[in-house]
């Protein structure tokens, strides 16, 4: 699970299930290792994250998001 290239305006976001800890891919499946499966979802603003989030946890339960900057700093952590 590499993080991925962002620019400085961008930010990453990585979901996990908020009963387990077990991380998601962008599909909501399970994330396993030695897969090809893509488990940071990119957007351009801190504005679009929340609106992901928002819609998602509308949608989903159980959820966590973990939301990073371009540096990998953690800005954002939000779950229900």
């Amino acid at each position: 699970m590499e993080f991925p290239k962002i620019k400085k305006s961008e930010y990453a976001v990585l979901m996990a299930d908020s009963n387990t800890g077990v991380v998601l891919d962008i599909y909501f499946d399970i994330y396993y290792k030695s897969s090809n499966q893509i488990v940071y979802k990119v957007f351009s603003s801190l504005d679009e994250v929340k609106e992901f989030i928002k819609e998602t946890l509308r949608q989903k339960e159980n959820i966590e998001f973990i939301v990073y900057d371009n540096n990998e700093n953690v800005v954002r952590l939000e779950q229900n």
